[in-house]
Parts: structure tokens; C-alpha cells; sequence
């Protein structure tokens, strides 16, 4: 199970709250009047991470140029990368409203509109800069986000090729092309597009952990594991790397650096229950039975409708002779999942183990009954 996961805090950034804290206050002193003053703090905001504090920053800049569209459109992908979307589409508006045939900035709006479940609104917003710049890679680049978004991933393709097209060296468009065409069947070609991403931009985590995924999803995990290895030099705090490196060692059996990596992966990304559920399998896997169900249970802090989850920790309880959590396991997973025969007969095993005969001959019943029809 290799792919994208989401990202916990950032760590180890150059420049520390307290330090921000005071060039702030150094702005704000003596040259809150100063556009650019504000630019540096977005900046020194940027380098720790802080997309919340660059958005700050970038607005404070744009209301002291109210007539730069560049501004405005530039606060306006700040407040999209902040999470302030609606924010972010009043920024594209007024930005638009200076210079209303910008197409870069009807691209970035339509990205907006998109993620705000507007879907029409947004292809129509990426239509009208595509016709306002016909030439642009990126505004085809970032139609072809729009489409993969939303499953039209023969739409996607065209338009990352057409970006391709116009701008052969776009970095961007040949990593997406890669995963999509991955996604498609067509591994020789997506690994030719995703080779071409990194030899454009050799130091972006990103492509390096890309191709690592797509090497394991095919199981050439000693290139996948060097892939993400590269990834995470560059990008120690890599969340998707350090998972995906983890998840190639535990296919690959080595359970000690399946749990170091995924361990690393549960304090990077500590809201992703993937992290965690799989560490519980590498800590099954290594006999540690407390530490996995530990793990299980993190996981199911997260996603507390975890049928696989409950079906894992049922199959650990068994494993410990813990007769009554397993059951209570087991019915949690199948009342989520009515359809997992595994789940009846691990069911049934743990009630042989309690000496519950009726009970375990009618779970092994229903398991035949729905394994006979997979």
C-alpha cells in the first residue's frame, strides 16, 4: 500500500517562533508602511513553514498596494495555501477587478472554486484562461489538476501533455503525467515521465518519492527503497517518503525498519491512521502483540469506523489468548463490514478458544458461505 498521506507539523525550520515574534514586532515599529518590509516577514513565515503567518504577511503587503493585481493575486494563493479559501477567491477578485485578462490569475481562481465544490464555475474559470492565454503550460498544467481531481484521467493526461508541449522542461507536469499514467497501467511511461521530473529538479522530495511509490507498487522495492531513501535527505520531515519507506520494508519483511520508519512516519504525520495501522501489522508481524494493539488503537482514535482496523486488533487479541477483546473485535469488524468472511472465522476461532462450539460452528458457516462466493 504505497501512495500519498497527510502532512503532520514541519520540523527542524531555520527560523524559530521567537524570532518571528520579534521581526514582526520590528515591522509593525517602525516600517509597517513598508510593502516590502512585509514581504521579508512572509518570507521569514515561508522558510518555518507557516503558511497561516505567510497569508498574514502577504495581506498586510496587499492593502498597502491596493491597485497591484499581482499583489492581490499573490495574497489571494496564500490564503488558498492557508486553508482561507473563501478569503482567497475575494483576493483573485479584486486582483481581477485591476486586471481583469489576467490569465494566471483566473487559473488560480478557478483552483479555489474547485475546492470549494464549485466544479463548473472552476472548469469555466480555467477555460477563460486558457482562452486568454492559449500559450500558457501553466494554465493547462493546472487544468489538468482540476480533471485528475475529479477522475478524468484521460482529460488530465491531455492536458499535461499539452503544458508539456509548450513548455517541454515544466517539472510539474511530467511528475503528475507519471502518477497518472501509473494509475493507468502504463509503468514504462510513467517512469520515463517521473525520471524526467527529477532530472529537472533533482532536490524536489517530492518526484523521488513518487517514483518510489510507483516501484513498489510493482515490488521493485530495492529501487523503491532508494528512491524514498533520496527523498528523505533531501526532505527529512517527508511524510509520504518516510510511510512509503516503511510499508516497502515491512513487504519486504524487515520488521525492525518497517518500525522505525513507520514509527518516524506516526510523529510527521500524527493524524494519519494509515501510519499507525501499519505499524501495528509490523509489531504483529515482530511478535510484539501490546505495542501492535497500541498501535491499533491509535488508529481507530482516528478513524473510529475502521472495519480492517477492528478485524487486525481482533486477530492480535487471538493471538494473546485474549478471548473476549478478540470477539468483541471480530462483531465490531463484521457490523462494519458485514461481508468479511476472514473476519467470521477468526470469529470462530476465538470462539472455539472460549469453548463457545454453537457459536463458532455457525461463524466457520457464515465464512464458507461468503469466501465461496469471492
Amino acid at each position: 500500500m504505497f501512495g500519498k498521506i497527510g502532512w503532520g507539523p514541519r520540523k527542524n525550520v531555520k527560523t524559530t517562533s521567537r524570532d518571528l515574534v520579534e521581526l514582526e514586532r520590528r515591522v509593525r515599529g517602525k516600517s509597517d508602511r513598508d510593502p516590502e518590509a512585509w514581504r521579508t516577514l512572509a518570507d521569514a513565515y515561508a522558510e518555518s513553514g507557516d503558511a497561516a503567518g505567510v497569508y498574514h504577511a502577504l495581506r498586510m503587503r496587499a492593502d498597502l498596494l491596493p491597485d497591484n493585481a499581482a499583489a492581490a493575486r499573490e495574497c489571494g494563493v496564500a490564503a488558498r495555501k492557508a486553508g482561507a479559501l473563501h478569503e482567497a477567491l475575494d483576493h483573485f477578485d479584486r486582483s481581477l477587478a485591476i486586471d481583469p485578462k489576467a490569465a494566471s490569475t483566473h487559473s488560480q481562481r478557478a483552483k479555489v472554486l474547485d475546492l470549494l465544490g464549485r466544479v463548473a464555475e472552476a472548469y469555466e474559470g480555467h477555460q477563460r484562461a486558457i482562452d486568454l492565454a492559449p500559450e500558457s503550460a501553466p494554465c493547462r498544467y493546472h487544468l489538468g489538476v482540476t480533471e485528475a481531481r475529479h477522475g478524468r484521467t484521460a482529460d488530465a493526461i491531455h492536458s499535461y501533455e499539452e503544458a508539456l508541449r509548450l513548455d517541454p522542461s515544466f517539472a510539474r507536469a511530467h511528475g503528475n503525467l507519471g502518477v497518472l499514467l501509473d494509475r493507468e497501467g502504463a509503468f514504462e511511461r510513467a517512469t520515463v515521465a517521473l525520471r524526467r521530473a527529477i532530472t529537472l529538479e533533482p532536490r524536489r522530495a517530492e518526484w523521488h518519492s513518487n517514483l518510489g511509490a510507483l516501484y513498489g507498487e510493482h515490488k521493485m522495492y530495492t529501487e523503491a527503497i532508494e528512491e524514498f531513501g533520496v527523498a528523505l535527505r533531501l526532505d527529512p520531515d517527508n511524510a509520504e517518503a518516510r510511510f512509503n519507506l516503511g510499508i516497502a520494508y515491512l513487504d519486504c519483511s524487515e520488521y525492525d525498519d518497517a518500525v522505525e520508519h513507520l514509527r518516524a512516519a506516526t510523529e510527521v504525520a500524527p493524524r494519519n491512521p494509515q501510519s499507525f495501522y501499519y505499524l501495528g501489522e509490523a509489531y504483529q508481524k515482530k511478535g510484539l502483540y501490546a505495542k501492535a494493539v497500541r498501535a491499533l488503537k491509535d488508529t481507530l482514535a482516528i478513524t473510529p469506523d475502521d472495519a480492517r482496523c477492528y478485524y487486525s486488533l481482533g486477530c492480535v487479541y487471538n493471538k494473546m489468548d485474549s478471548v473476549e477483546d478478540a470477539i468483541t473485535s471480530f462483531e465490531r469488524s463484521i457490523a462494519l463490514d458485514p461481508d468479511n468472511g476472514r473476519a467470521y472465522y477468526h470469529l470462530g476461532i476465538a470462539y472455539d478458544k472460549k469453548g463457545a462450539s454453537h457459536e463458532a460452528r455457525d461463524a466457520y458457516r457464515r465464512s464458507e458461505e461468503l469466501l465461496a462466493g469471492t
